[in-house]
């Protein structure tokens, strides 16, 4: 049998990878549907359930970054920049999370002028948003906030969460895109090299957009700042 060449081997794993992301996402509309059946007398299966979502989503979103990167880097993705409202693209990105945010009792809490607007790639900030809000979920204790307003000549959206910060090889300004997808770490690292290229697509007037993680959250937790020109 030929052996598939290189071109026809990436194309195969990125349609793949599409299939693959339709079925989760088939899956997890199921989820919400059952979840939104249960009374209160089956609290533990909405939890379970709610538990299931939360994994499922992280798988959705690694295949999301892979496929968006794969296409991105071979000039097939054509970046959409246009005007949203940032308060109502948040409020947005919030209700996604509202089922998991209930499962472990996270408060959350949104802080942005209605009348903000900027211009950005709805659907690949999306996939930046999620993927930190997915994170921060799993280490933050009880809480989550996110603001946003404008610094200077960029949109400034913060995430903080009040858990345990970010580890030392996460805050360095210097780690590259390859160090960024250390697999020596507990996890690979895919979201922030997603983060990276997504913010860094984002130009404006010889600017580009970047990404910034501190401990200056919560009570010393977790900052993760998304700045785009």
């Amino acid at each position: 049998m030929q052996e598939l060449s290189e071109f026809d081997y990436s194309t195969l794993l990125a349609s793949s990878i599409h299939e693959v992301k339709n079925s989760l996402n088939m899956l997890l509309n199921t989820i919400d549907n059952v979840s939104g059946s249960c009374d209160n007398h089956h609290c533990g299966t909405r939890e379970s359930l709610s538990y299931i979502k939360y994994e499922g989503t992280r798988i959705s979103d690694d295949l999301i970054e892979l496929l968006a990167i794969y296409r991105i880097r071979n000039n097939q993705y054509m970046v959409n920049i246009d005007e949203h409202s940032v308060s109502a693209f948040l409020n947005e990105i919030l209700m996604q999370h509202e089922t998991t945010f209930r499962y472990r009792n996270i408060q959350q809490s949104l802080d942005c002028s209605d009348d903000l607007i900027w211009y950005f790639d709805r659907d690949l900030l999306s996939v930046v948003m999620s993927n930190v809000i997915n994170n921060l979920y799993k280490y933050t204790r009880d809480r989550l906030e996110i603001s946003a307003d404008q610094s200077g000549d960029y949109l400034l959206i913060q995430i903080r969460d009040n858990g345990e910060g970010y580890p030392d090889w996460m805050l360095s300004p210097e780690t590259t895109q390859k160090q960024a997808l250390r697999t020596d770490m507990a996890g690979t690292g895919l979201g922030l090299y997603f983060s990276r290229l997504v913010c860094g697509i984002h130009k404006n007037k010889g600017r580009e957009g970047y990404i910034t993680t501190t401990n200056d959250g919560i009570e010393g937790g977790g900052c993760f700042s998304i700045y785009l020109p």
